[in-house]
């Protein structure tokens, strides 16, 4: 099997956006009024050390009615999951399904280590039976996504923790769009083999920013600490998720919004031709029509269109399919009126 390629080369999605982005998992309708006023507030002190990391994480504690002690604060989770891997990866292991989140993936080349990609089902869910036998003595870790990342497919929290009951090794899971489905794996009686992390990227609208954080084992959390420097979060950031989590209205409006235009978008394209892989999450994938021959030709012909999705042809068995992610409603018809143009001229 083919491994992904590295993320780092930019073949997940743009760097910069277009004027139809669809590529990157943003709320389009951007942070809560009182975000951007806590961020106004926060940037007149930019001079001054952060002091409120102790005030989110007690606040993301009574989110999730957890202890304090089993919370990490990063710049991002795909940072978090970069710092778990350096400290607890080096040199060994990676166990992730063949599509997946591929900076993780990428990552494990700068630590020496090695990746063992697992087939999809063909429905594409998770095969956690397949997961769980490609463990070696030396894996680190089983790393997937829940919803799984491209395809947005969630698995039952009770098929993880029976997973991890068997698994040899810990499991590192990225919640980072869990928020679209109100469920988490995140409670007082997470087992002590398994580490979530979750994102204030996306349902929150902190993209910009970078923030997010990790729940683990208080032991866990402690041995992180003692590897990590300190000062990792700005305080522009901590303030702007501290209004965010406190706003939860706004966060069930942005919800509700993306999940909208999500219904609509698969609607529209499914009209067209597309095949339309059923997710929960925020994103979904869609296989191209046989007219547009494969996700390398559709793309490259959106891209003189200034569209960017997400090329899937980066993950085995998914030449044909690409990611979308939600914009505003007025992107949105710019997307499909556009496909139906090109459509109309072939």
């Amino acid at each position: 099997m083919k491994p992904l390629q590295n993320a780092y080369s930019h073949t997940y999605a743009t760097t910069e956006h277009v004027a139809i982005d669809l590529s990157l998992s943003e709320n389009p309708l951007g942070p809560s009024p009182k975000v951007i006023d806590a961020i106004n507030r926060a940037a007149k002190t930019a001079h001054l050390y952060p002091d409120q990391e102790k005030k989110l994480i007690a606040l993301i504690a009574q989110h999730h009615q957890i202890a304090e002690e089993s919370i990490l604060l990063g710049a991002g989770a795909n940072q978090l999951l970069e710092d778990f891997l350096k400290v607890f990866a080096l040199r060994k292991r990676l166990v992730v399904p063949s599509a997946t989140f591929p900076e993780s993936v990428a990552c494990m080349s700068t630590l020496q280590g090695a990746v063992d990609t697992v087939s999809l089902h063909s429905n594409f869910s998770l095969d956690l039976d397949a997961l769980l036998k490609a463990c070696q003595p030396d894996t680190g870790f089983i790393h997937l996504c829940n919803p799984n990342n491209p395809t947005g497919i969630w698995t039952e929290p009770s098929h993880l923790l029976q997973l991890a009951d068997l698994s040899p090794v810990p499991l590192l899971i990225s919640e980072a769009g869990a928020d679209f489905l109100g469920q988490t794996m995140i409670n007082r009686s997470l087992p002590s083999n398994i580490i979530v992390v979750r994102s204030f990227s996306k349902a929150y609208g902190l993209a910009g920013l970078r923030i997010g954080y990790s729940v683990a084992s208080p032991e866990i959390i402690m041995r992180m600490n003692g590897h990590l420097r300190s000062y990792r979060v700005n305080s522009v950031a901590i303030a702007a998720a501290i209004a965010a989590i406190q706003d939860q209205d706004y966060l069930r409006k942005s919800i509700a919004y993306i999940l909208r235009e999500k219904a609509w978008l698969m609607r529209e394209m499914s009209a067209l031709g597309f095949k339309i892989v059923s997710s929960q999450g925020q994103n979904f994938i869609a296989q191209v029509p046989e007219k547009w021959g494969n996700a390398n030709h559709f793309c490259a012909i959106a891209k003189q269109y200034e569209i960017a999705v997400v090329n899937c042809s980066l993950y085995p068995g998914l030449d044909q399919y690409i990611r979308i992610s939600p914009q505003t409603h007025v992107i949105n018809k710019k997307f499909i009126l556009i496909l139906k143009k090109i459509q109309g001229g072939k």
